[in-house]
């Protein structure tokens, strides 16, 4: 301190942190940045639920969990039906049971929703059986409802059924996360899958309705 300055100046006592102590607290420090980092795209939106590799014979081997009342065996509980039954005959691969016996009869001018469904990031896809009932022409169309953030109500069409065959068949994968506002592991929607059949086209019926829940824990 200089004669005639009167401030007083402290010096903090150095205090000495061995080398090998001051990695490690870098090490723990990058680790914790690391976990808070991952943490939120580590939390499942949906619970999880059993899945099967339902489509394997077909040469899809994801695994897929069934959507709700999805094989229509017990009927077609949660399901908005309009010109739709739950009806005998069950696709021939049984994919959901050796003893299933029942599908879903949709009218040439009838609809089928689903109960809705939680769908995070973890569900791109889904598919299902069906075939043609009636008729040698029109689609099936196949579309998605689901509420904004704003509380709207929103319907997307991810893909059709068509063709003359009335054999049964499962369908391509269909998009479903991938569609949505959905963008990191903590987003979720409440989604019902709309089967429509295509106006003054054939009857459909429907089995066995599927998601894929790539990534689980």
């Amino acid at each position: 301190m200089a004669v005639g300055d009167d401030t007083e100046v402290f010096h903090l006592p150095y205090v000495f942190r061995p080398k090998h102590w001051r990695g490690s607290l870098t090490a723990m420090l990058g680790a914790a940045a690391v976990a808070l980092a991952v943490a939120p795209a580590a939390e499942a939106a949906c619970e999880a639920t059993p899945t099967t590799k339902a489509f394997a014979a077909f040469g899809d081997n994801a695994d897929y969990s069934l959507a709700p009342a999805g094989a229509f065996e017990s009927g077609a509980t949660g399901w908005s039906l309009a010109g739709s039954w739950v009806a005998n005959g069950n696709e021939p691969a049984k994919i959901h049971g050796a003893d299933d016996s029942k599908s879903l009869a949709i009218s040439a001018g009838g609809k089928a929703v689903s109960p809705p469904i939680c769908v995070g990031i973890q569900h791109p896809s889904f598919r299902f059986f069906a075939r043609r009932t009636s008729g040698s022409w029109g689609v099936l169309n196949v579309k998605l409802r689901y509420r904004d953030a704003s509380g709207a109500t929103n319907e997307v069409t991810v893909g059709s059924v068509g063709g003359s065959d009335a054999a049964w068949h499962p369908t391509p994968s269909l998009a479903l996360s991938t569609v949505l506002p959905i963008w990191n592991g903590n987003q979720s929607a409440s989604v019902q899958i709309v089967l429509d059949p295509e106006d003054y086209g054939g009857a459909w019926a429907v089995d066995d309705v599927y998601v894929d829940p790539y990534s689980r824990n």
